[in-house]
């Protein structure tokens, strides 16, 4: 199902890798300076799955496998011009690229692999922290 580009719906990744047995995910410090996971807005004729990999390899330059979809965050965004809900739908992606290069032209300061604890303690967003720590617990 295609759906219009709206700044209104984004979509992004939980994007994992394995280090010698360790788990690790990658971070990006976005514009406002915070840690948080790559997402980004939908494209015009877009559907979710295909902008969150897309989002994925444009902030940090790292290509994976899409995994299964984890849920949807809503929240609200003040500008000047009002308030809006926001909606970001979430997926799994695995790699095996450890490289990861932070997009300045997209507005990322840093992308970087952290373990599961340290990634936990980084991210700035209460419910991207949740999010990040019911992947987790469902990959267990």
């Amino acid at each position: 199902m295609m759906a219009p580009r709206s700044a209104h719906h984004a979509a992004g990744c939980v994007v994992l890798r394995n280090q010698g047995g360790q788990r690790m995910i990658l971070l990006i410090h976005d514009p406002y300076g915070r840690w948080t996971i790559p997402k980004g807005h939908l494209e015009h004729g877009e559907d979710a799955a295909t902008a969150a990999v897309r989002e994925v390899y444009e902030e940090t330059g790292v290509r994976g496998e899409l995994g299964a979809f984890l849920e949807t965050i809503r929240y609200q965004v003040k500008q000047p011009a009002g308030t809006y809900e926001k909606r970001v739908d979430f997926f799994l992606m695995h790699t095996d690229t450890a490289g990861a290069i932070a997009q300045t032209a997209e507005g990322i300061q840093a992308a970087q692999w952290f373990t599961a604890t340290e990634a936990l303690e980084r991210i700035g967003y209460p419910q991207v922290r949740d999010l990040v720590a019911r992947a987790l617990t469902q990959l267990e």
